[in-house]
């Protein structure tokens, strides 16, 4: 485990300590858990929903975005959603055609976007219990964290990035 400072693990178990509150409190659970649709099941409704938010996604980062669903579970769930004239698949012509993409159709848009009116309710009585400048500053807080969670991972990525760029010099390097 990394090495922590008396001030980031007092702010950690805070911050685990109103994680566990929440959880109590019932309101721990993801807005997107259990949507409902009298045709389509809350993880198809999931999916639609993050097509919204995202427009296009490889079929890879679609099953992240579902908590890392499996690709067999994945392509059946697109086939299904495809079936119902709810998304449509896209192979990368520039890129490599082996690429699948997933784009919504207009009649999933129509779905995704009930789905979302769902999830927006959801997060207003999340949002409900504070008011006006508490909440506002909340909200400002979290998108400071969320904007710093996304420069950690970029900086992650370009730092896994020159690893793989450096290694084959290491090797070559070792070779000789």
């Amino acid at each position: 485990m990394t090495v922590l400072s008396v001030d980031v693990r007092v702010q950690v178990a805070r911050l685990r300590n109103l994680l566990v509150d929440a959880a109590r409190a019932g309101s721990l659970s993801s807005p997107l858990a259990s949507l409902s649709h009298p045709h389509w099941e809350p993880l198809e409704l999931q999916a639609l929903w993050w097509l919204h938010a995202e427009c296009l996604l490889p079929v890879g980062e679609l099953a992240l975005r579902l908590g890392g669903l499996a690709m067999p579970r994945l392509s059946r769930l697109v086939d299904r959603l495809e079936q119902g004239g709810l998304v449509r698949r896209e192979r990368s012509v520039r890129h490599d055609r082996r690429r699948v993409r997933v784009r919504l159709t207009d009649e999933g848009r129509a779905v995704a976007e009930q789905t979302d009116a769902q999830v927006q309710e959801r997060m207003a009585r999340l949002l409900a219990p504070i008011q006006g400048e508490t909440r506002s500053a909340l909200v400002d807080i979290l998108e400071l964290w969320v904007g710093a969670l996304g420069t950690q991972a970029r900086a992650a990525e370009e730092e896994d990035e020159n690893a793989a760029a450096a290694a084959p010099e290491d090797l070559a390097a070792s070779a000789a």
